[in-house]
């Protein structure tokens, strides 16, 4: 089962965006700030983050930029309330899956995990 970080720091969208998941039967975690975040992948493993671009601490940026560093295999998506096109060119340039804007709709969500974990399968068979 592939795992699911959530990293959000309004509890509401950590729950709705992880309830929604876990329906769908992903095995999915939360963490409310980058720190957390970057604690939790250090001990564990996951196939992506879903990343809020505001964080107390580390922004999701922030975040992004060190796990890419860390664990490039892990796939990340970005997700804000404020967007900004400098931010999301910044976050693709880092390795970001997409750049969704809140409100996030769960069903193009679990739409975009699907597609990502498809495309990982394949190259891991090539």
């Amino acid at each position: 089962m592939k795992t699911i970080l959530i990293v959000d720091d309004e509890a509401i969208v950590r729950d709705s965006i992880g309830d929604w998941l876990r329906t769908a039967g992903y095995q999915v975690e939360t963490a409310e700030t980058g720190e957390e975040a970057l604690e939790m992948v250090e001990k564990k493993e996951y196939s992506i983050l879903i990343l809020d671009v505001r964080l107390p601490g580390k922004s999701g940026i922030q975040v992004l930029r060190e796990v890419k560093a860390s664990k490039p295999h892990i796939k990340s998506i970005i997700i804000t309330a404020f967007p900004s096109e400098g931010l999301a060119d910044e976050a693709m340039r880092l390795g970001a899956v997409d750049y969704l804007i809140k409100p996030v709709l769960c069903e193009n969500l679990e739409r975009l995990i699907l597609e990502t974990l498809a495309k990982c399968e394949q190259a891991n068979k090539v």
